[in-house]
């Protein structure tokens, strides 16, 4: 699931209480709360560990539950890696069970382990980028700038160029 898809879902409790998520709040590569606001506009926090099921609607057991006010996660921020060079900015953020497993840079994908997220977002020194493009017959395959990722090294495997996108990451 994708945070983006959370913003403005409904949410309803079992109790009948009803109102839209207007954040979601992490800490630690999980998400620990939804914040959400009724009819009246009225705040109220949902635990992710009451949450039963992320459908049509999301649907809680009961409101509270947090144990600290965790900052919402912000789209839009911008995204650095190691060197300072700008990569893009921060598109959307990828969960499992409310674990945050990926982040997202418009069609760049980068793995929890491998960022760092406060007011900019960091990409450690660990991910490897393409240095040039990777072609087969003159057909532009990956772009200079891409991450290389696992799933990128399997597609490579696929085109038969896994060996040119390896070494178009080194300087």
């Amino acid at each position: 699931m994708k945070i983006s898809q959370l913003f403005g879902k409904r949410a309803e409790s079992v109790n009948g209480r009803s109102g839209y998520v207007v954040a979601v709040n992490a800490s630690a590569n999980r998400i620990t709360s939804l914040t959400c606001v009724d009819e009246n506009e009225e705040e109220f926090t949902v635990s992710a560990k009451n949450v039963k099921s992320v459908k049509d609607a999301i649907v809680y057991s009961r409101e509270g539950g947090c144990e600290e006010n965790d900052p919402p996660v912000r789209l839009g921020k911008p995204i650095f890696d190691c060197e300072g060079n700008y990569i893009g900015k921060l598109t959307d953020v990828g969960a499992e069970k409310f674990l945050i497993t990926c982040v997202y840079s418009g069609n760049k994908k980068f793995s929890a382990d491998d960022v760092s997220c406060n007011d900019a977002v960091i990409v450690k020194n660990s991910v490897r980028f393409l240095k040039s493009d990777v072609k087969k017959d003159g057909k532009l395959i990956f772009k200079r700038g891409t991450p290389l990722t696992d799933d990128l090294a399997e597609k490579a495997r696929l085109f038969g160029e896994y060996v040119q996108t390896n070494l178009k990451t080194i300087t």
